[in-house]
C-alpha cells in the first residue's frame, strides 16, 4: 500500500477514476428518477435501464480502439473534458418534460458511458506499465474498492440533491463538475502517465486479436479459455439475479423478518457492499496467494449455500452472512483475474482483454436477472433456486476442464 501511495501515476489514475465514478453513478440514479416523472413512466424507466447497461456490450470494440491509440494519456484526459461538456449540454435540456428531450438526454448519457468504457480500456495499459507486476493485483483491487464505495456515495448524493432541491439541472452541473475535476487530475499527473515509445505494428484482424486474447488468457490463468469464459458467464448470470431474488424473498417473508422490510434490505445491501470493498482492498499476504480458481469456487459455494438456505431454513441473518462473504469473494476475483492477465499480456492488447471480459459480463447479466427472476415469479421461488444451484454446479465443473 505504501509503495502504491508513492506511485504518482497510480494515484493520478485512481483519483481521476474516483471523481468519474461519482459522476456516473450520481447521474444514473438521477436519470432514473427523472424518467419516473413522465406519463409513460414504465417505458421510460425501461429505456433508461437498458441504456445504462448497453455500453458494456461495446467493450470489445472500445477496448480494441483503445489499443490502437498511441497517445493513451492524451485520449484519457481529453475524454473527461468531452464528458464534462456533454453534461453541461444535458443540464440545459433536463429542465423540460418532453419525451423527445428525454430521449436526447438518454443518448447523451449513453455516449458518456461509452466514453467511460473507452477510458477504462485506456487505463489498463497505463496501469500495466506504471505499476510493478507484483503490485498490480493490489492496485486493481484498491481502484475497484474505491470505485464501489464512490458508486454508493454517488447514488446517495444524487438522491440527497433531489430531496433537498428537486432540481435536476443542479445534478447535471454537478456531474459536469466531477468529470472536469477528473480531467484536471489527469492533467496534473500527465507527465507521470507517459508510456515508452514503441515501434508501430500492423493492426491485427479481429480474428487474430481473439487468438491473441485466447493465448494470453490460457497462459495467465492456466485454464481452458472457453471453459473459463463459460464459468464466468454462468457465475455472473447467477450473481446478477441474486439481488432481485433476495428482494422477492424479503417481500414474501416480510411478516417473519427480524427487521422491517426497508431496514432488512438496507442491512443486506450494506453487508454486501462492505464485503466487496474489503475484498477489493485485501490483496496482500495470504490473500495475494489465494488462487483465482479457489476464489471462484468459494464464491460458487457461497451462492449455492444461499439458495439452499432459501430452500430450507430461510434464515435472514444467514443470508446477510453469506452475502458478506460472497461480496468479499467478488472483490477478490476480478483483480486476481486481471492481474494474472497483465503479467503475460502484450501492452498492445490489454485494452481488448478488459473489453472482452466486460462484454462477457454485460451479455450474461440478462440470463440471470431476467431468466431466474422470471422462474421465481412464473413457476416458483424453489424452481429459481434449484436452477441457480444447477448453473453453479456447471460453472464449477468448467473450472476443472483441462486446456
Amino acid at each position: 500500500m505504501k509503495n502504491l501511495a508513492r506511485n504518482r501515476a497510480f494515484v493520478t489514475l485512481t483519483a481521476a477514476d474516483l471523481f468519474e465514478t461519482i459522476g456516473t453513478s450520481l447521474f444514473n440514479i438521477i436519470l432514473l428518477t427523472y424518467a419516473r416523472t413522465f406519463a409513460q413512466a414504465s417505458l421510460m424507466v425501461s429505456i433508461v435501464s437498458v441504456a445504462t447497461v448497453l455500453p458494456g456490450i461495446f467493450s470489445i470494440m472500445t477496448g480494441r480502439l483503445a489499443d490502437s491509440q498511441p497517445n493513451k494519456r492524451g485520449w484519457l484526459a481529453g475524454l473527461k473534458f468531452v464528458q464534462a461538456g456533454l453534461y453541461l449540454v444535458l443540464a440545459q435540456l433536463i429542465t423540460g418534460k418532453q419525451v423527445g428531450l428525454l430521449l436526447i438526454i438518454i443518448v447523451i448519457n449513453l455516449c458518456s458511458d461509452v466514453f467511460g468504457m473507452f477510458s477504462g480500456s485506456l487505463r489498463m495499459p497505463l496501469l500495466q506499465s506504471k505499476v510493478a507486476s507484483e503490485q498490480q493485483e493490489e492496485a486493481i483491487g484498491i481502484n475497484q474498492g474505491i470505485g464501489v464505495l464512490m458508486q454508493t456515495m454517488g447514488q446517495a448524493l444524487g438522491v440527497s440533491i433531489l430531496a433537498a432541491t428537486g432540481n435536476y439541472q443542479v445534478a447535471g452541473y454537478l456531474n459536469a463538475l466531477t468529470f472536469l475535476i477528473a480531467g484536471i487530475v489527469l492533467l496534473s499527473g500527465y507527465g507521470t502517465l507517459k508510456l515508452p515509445t514503441i515501434a508501430e505494428a500492423a493492426t491485427p484482424s479481429f480474428r487474430q486479436l481473439l487468438q491473441q486474447v485466447r493465448r494470453v488468457m490460457e497462459s495467465g490463468t492456466h485454464m481452458n479459455v472457453l471453459a473459463l469464459l463459460g464459468s464466468l458467464s454462468l457465475l455472473n448470470a447467477v450473481g446478477a439475479s441474486v439481488d432481485a431474488l433476495l428482494n422477492l424473498y424479503l417481500i414474501h417473508r416480510a411478516d417473519y423478518l427480524p427487521l422491517s422490510f426497508g431496514v432488512a434490505v438496507l442491512v443486506m445491501n450494506t453487508a454486501t457492499v462492505i464485503g466487496n470493498i474489503v475484498g477489493n482492498l485485501l490483496h496482500t499476504g495470504w490473500f495475494q496467494k489465494w488462487s483465482f480458481r479457489s476464489v471462484m469456487l468459494t464464491t460458487m459455494i457461497m451462492f449455492a449455500g444461499l439458495f439452499i438456505n432459501l430452500l430450507s431454513w430461510q434464515n435472514y441473518w444467514l443470508v446477510v452472512a453469506i452475502m458478506t462473504i460472497g461480496g468479499f469473494c467478488m472483490g477478490q476475483a476480478n483483480p486476481k483475474l486481471m492481474a494474472s492477465l497483465l503479467k503475460v499480456a502484450d501492452g498492445s492488447i490489454v485494452g481488448s482483454l478488459s473489453g472482452v471480459i466486460n462484454s462477457l459480463v454485460t451479455i450474461s447479466m440478462p440470463i440471470g436477472s431476467v431468466g431466474l427472476v422470471l422462474l421465481d415469479n412464473v413457476v416458483s421461488p424453489a424452481a429459481a433456486y434449484v436452477t441457480g444451484i444447477g448453473m453453479l454446479l456447471v460453472s464449477g465443473g468448467c473450472l476443472f476442464i483441462r486446456r
